[in-house]
């Protein structure tokens, strides 16, 4: 509750106005304040007031509730959970790994604490810290997906590919709606060309159809492999849900390149520089296919672009190299 709270409203530091549907919340609020100034010294009722204040997006009263509630009692682990949960939301990932060891220290069965350090440890590299927290909570649940999981990615950072999809796949087995897992083995298997890729994208993809990265994904596979309209399809359902997504749009219209279609290529590359006029790799493509065309002008105007945009551009550099012989 209070990670998805706090990444909504990191930046919103005062009580919203909220809904009459919120109203029961700022109503318990207002009960909880005069419990407070009865009895100003009981954790319970700050530790309760910052998660209604966190519910209804008002991140600085909320964490100066969650701050008051560890203060008056430090030892309970849950308080020192879910401070570090509000700490890592609003990016304070310091201070987040503190409070989730002292949560550890304090209660030696706390599973969440252990797998958000180790979620921790991933990011920063400490990858000896990070396993023995995985480790500890296998010790209590040998079938935790998120701790399998993680363990896959441990595998991962140590290039023990095989290893990483025995565990990530042990995951799976043990939480069948575990997307992040079925995302992770797709990518890991279209690293080789292996077409259970799509297995696992597609079995992604049926839990979250909105998931605009994994459809470009399935788009690179076939991509790759030379499967050109699967991928155009793939691109475009991707487009579907994120119509701003001008990589899907630079690809299609490289893929047009390879299958002869020269103008049709340029509208695309036209339409991903609309998007984004600093986008590098699309001035580059549209010079190339002006250049396959015949239009030397405009290819010249797109390469010197392109190397405005980035000096040491080669592949633009090659270009005005072709096109002044």
């Amino acid at each position: 509750m209070l990670l998805s709270c706090g990444q909504k409203s990191a930046t919103n530091t005062d009580v919203n106005t909220v809904s009459d549907s919120t109203s029961p919340i700022l109503d318990r609020i207002d009960s909880l304040t005069l419990d407070i100034v009865v009895d100003s010294l009981n954790a319970a009722l700050y530790f309760e007031r910052a998660e209604l204040y966190l519910k209804s997006n008002s991140v600085n009263p909320g964490a100066t509730d969650l701050l008051r509630a560890v203060q008056l009692d430090s030892t309970n682990a849950l308080y020192w959970q879910q401070l570090g949960t509000l700490h890592f939301a609003m990016k304070n990932s310091r201070f987040a790994k503190n409070s989730w060891e002292k949560c550890a220290s304090l209660d030696a069965m706390n599973i969440e604490c252990r797998l958000s350090l180790a979620e921790v440890y991933l990011a920063v590299g400490e990858l000896k810290k990070g396993q023995e927290k995985v480790n500890e909570v296998l010790d209590f649940d040998s079938k935790n997906a998120e701790a399998l999981y993680l363990s896959g990615n441990y595998a991962l950072m140590d290039s023990d590919t095989v290893k990483a999809i025995k565990y990530i796949q042990a995951s799976i087995n043990q939480k069948q709606d575990f997307f992040k897992a079925y995302d992770l083995m797709g990518v890991l298997y279209s690293a080789t060309g292996n077409v259970l890729a799509l297995d696992y994208f597609n079995s992604a993809l049926r839990l979250r159809p909105d998931r605009f990265d994994v459809h470009y994904k399935v788009g690179m596979f076939y991509q790759n492999i030379g499967a050109y309209n699967e991928a155009i399809s793939a691109y475009n359902r991707a487009l579907a849900v994120n119509p701003d997504h001008k990589i899907s749009l630079h690809n299609i219209a490289v893929i047009n390149i390879f299958l002869g279609e020269h103008k049709y290529a340029l509208d695309i590359f036209s339409k991903a520089i609309t998007l984004d006029d600093m986008y590098l790799e699309a001035y580059f493509g549209r010079a190339y296919t002006y250049e396959i065309l015949g239009d030397l002008i405009s290819s010249e105007a797109d390469y010197r672009t392109a190397l405005m945009l980035d000096p040491a551009y080669r592949p633009a550099m090659d270009g005005l190299s072709r096109i002044g012989k």
